[in-house]
């Protein structure tokens, strides 16, 4: 459907140019990176709303570099525009036969299927830009003289309300999803599902019958009062009174009383059900809302197994990402948008059969420190406090926990970002030739990807490292009352690292304390820019 996007001065996308899957497209970046922002230019071009416009201003909608830029010269052959482009691709029947959405009248200047949103200098009132650039006073931009034109590749027109093409979008935000808007939808279509056409009339008649009954029966016991005010109560009596009065219970609760998060699991249920066949391109904005885990898997199976509808989705849900495939991720920052490309499919599988949740906390991160276990991660960070007295994450640096199997699916995606460092801790297992040198020996050509381990066979493990570094340190310390203390460290290594974590932090073994040097080095070498 959509094949690719371009963008010019739009909010926060000063220009850029990338290429859409055909089924399912997940926008991932840090809060503000312009998530929201991709799905409203899709939902802004695709309607061709000019209200949408007028109640956002342009003033939010251009790039504020771009104003600033032309602030400093107030060149008029420099005034910004704003461009968004939507490129189809031929292979839908519904765009391909349609001659309004063909043409040159985009910015590539190809003969293709596609929608534009340009915001311009308005040539009638260039006299007024052209007086107000000459006042020395001004420092107010012009959009007042700007125009808004929703244009077809093929250079005509369109609105809301004369759309060049008959298939629909829909846009799903569950951060303002109006459940109880929701909850009326469910049970309408419940009620659809159970009474057949054909007998829907017939119910509601006899529902009228029934409660101008009862309400005779109120009267007779007098059970309802009759009093002179002109005011009376009264059954509805409309066509739909029953339909209008009923509710739906799920697995014996009222749908009326499930929780928020159901409510919206529940609102992104309804627009899969309710998608027409003319329904091609679904806009979802941070599904994962207010659901739990159970109910987030719920919603991957739901969207995974969509057919015939290209998905747009920007979420912060390791889940999403992962499950619907990394190969699917276009990457939000700084106003660029990237994707992993030539992954390898076991890979892109691992991630999405994986029940480690760390894919976008890697991906998003700028300097990576991948170990291998608990008893690595519940020391790391002390490991930085004592050599520079500050945490990690004051050192911009994220520290994950993965197993050992996993570090080159991780690296692969690494070898992706080259301005992301990532550094592995991982054992040697008594052969460091083999377990390091030559299985990381094809990274070594990329200078963001550091493998760090002991080059000693016998510190074979992180454990016994810490140990032959601090034998004395370690064998006077109170950490258990094992005669072996080596052997304990190896049986219980998470706790064994709790415990010298406390003591590293009320005592002072701190100052003794050695820090292997491949864990030394390590440090010293992710935190410098």
């Amino acid at each position: 459907m959509i094949s690719r996007i371009i963008l010019q001065n739009f909010k926060r996308y000063k220009k850029v140019d990338f290429t859409c899957n055909s089924e399912v497209n997940i926008f991932v970046g840090e809060n503000g990176a312009g998530k929201s922002t991709l799905l409203y230019a899709i939902g802004l071009v695709l309607s061709g709303s000019h209200s949408q416009i007028e109640r956002s201003s342009l003033a939010s909608i251009f790039n504020q570099e771009a104003i600033l830029e032309f602030m400093s010269t107030k060149d008029i052959t420099q005034l910004p525009k704003v461009l968004i482009e939507i490129f189809f691709d031929e292979l839908n029947t519904e765009i391909s036969s349609n001659f309004n959405l063909e043409g040159k009248h985009n910015s590539q200047k190809i003969k293709t299927f596609g929608l534009s949103l340009k915001i311009t200098p308005n040539q009638d009132y260039i006299a007024e830009i052209n007086s107000v650039l000459n006042d020395s006073n001004w420092t107010v931009f012009p959009f007042e003289f700007y125009r808004v034109e929703f244009l077809t590749f093929a250079g005509k027109t369109y609105s809301s309300y004369n759309k060049p093409y008959k298939f629909m979008h829909s846009m799903v935000n569950t951060s303002l999803i109006d459940t109880q808007q929701e909850i009326k939808k469910r049970i309408h279509e419940v009620y659809l599902e159970n009474i057949a056409a054909a007998n829907r009339a017939k119910v509601n008649h006899q529902y009228r019958i029934n409660s101008l009954n009862f309400l005779d029966t109120l009267r007779e016991g007098e059970l309802l009062k009759e009093n002179a005010s002109e005011f009376q109560l009264h059954f509805d009596e409309s066509e739909n009174s029953f339909r209008d009065s009923i509710s739906a219970v799920k697995n014996g609760v009222d749908i009326k009383n499930l929780g928020q998060g159901e409510k919206v699991l529940l609102g992104v249920e309804n627009a899969y059900s309710h998608l027409k066949e003319t329904v091609k391109i679904l806009l979802i904005e941070e599904p994962e809302n207010h659901l739990s885990f159970q109910n987030l898997q719920k919603l991957v199976n739901m969207l995974s197994s969509n057919t015939g509808v290209q998905v747009f989705i920007g979420t912060h849900s390791n889940m999403i990402a992962s499950r619907l495939g990394v190969d699917n991720l276009h990457f939000l920052d700084n106003g660029q948008i990237s994707k992993l490309e030539g992954l390898n499919r076991d890979t892109i599988r691992f991630f999405q059969k994986s029940t480690n949740q760390n894919l976008l906390n890697f991906s998003l991160g700028k300097k990576i420190m991948l170990v291998e276990g608990n008893a690595e991660y519940i020391l790391m960070e002390k490991f930085f406090e004592m050599i520079y007295s500050k945490k990690p994450e004051d050192l911009n640096v994220s520290i994950i926990s993965v197993d050992g199997l996993s570090f080159e699916r991780y690296l692969e995606i690494a070898t992706c970002f080259v301005d992301k460092k990532v550094v592995v801790i991982t054992d040697n297992d008594s052969d460091y030739a083999g377990n390091v040198r030559s299985k990381y020996s094809s990274y070594q050509q990329f200078q963001n990807i550091k493998v760090s381990s002991d080059l000693d066979n016998d510190n074979r493990t992180f454990e016994i490292c810490i140990y032959n570094n601090n034998k004395a340190l370690l064998d006077s310390s109170s950490l258990t009352k094992s005669k072996n203390l080596p052997g304990y460290m190896l049986r219980e290594k998470a706790e064994f690292a709790l415990r010298l974590l406390e003591q590293l932090e009320t005592d002072n073994i701190s100052k003794k304390f050695i820090i292997p040097n491949y864990i030394k080095e390590a440090i010293e070498w992710i935190i410098k820019d």
